[in-house]
């Protein structure tokens, strides 16, 4: 399981250098790249999470399209916007979630 998180974003960087090669694109080359780091921060990040196992859950299967989303991306030069921005949505749900729960903040109102 665990060589799949080394081998997953090898294979978004190969295909995205194939797609280079293709079309000699530098535009969606960085942009994929870009992608990527997004994808793999949020990955990253999102542990904090932990203590709401319903919203990591969540946010686990948000990466997971997100990652398939920057794929569609690579091959097909299309965003799918609602995809990519899953795990962002779901980290603010978290921050949320926190602000609310937390006595020490003052009020929001």
């Amino acid at each position: 399981m665990k060589f799949l998180l080394v081998l997953a974003p090898l294979i978004v960087a190969a295909l995205s250098y194939v797609m280079y090669k293709e079309d000699s694109n530098i535009k969606k080359l960085i942009i994929t790249f870009l992608l990527l780091w997004v994808v793999i921060t949020l990955g990253i990040v999102g542990n904090v999470m932990r203590s709401l196992t319903p919203l990591f859950l969540t946010h686990l299967v948000a990466i997971v399209i997100a990652y398939a989303a920057t794929i569609y991306y690579v091959l097909k030069g299309k965003f799918i916007w609602l995809a990519l921005a899953a795990p962002l949505i779901t980290m603010f749900v978290y921050l949320i979630f926190v602000w609310i729960g937390n006595e020490h903040l003052p009020p929001v109102l």
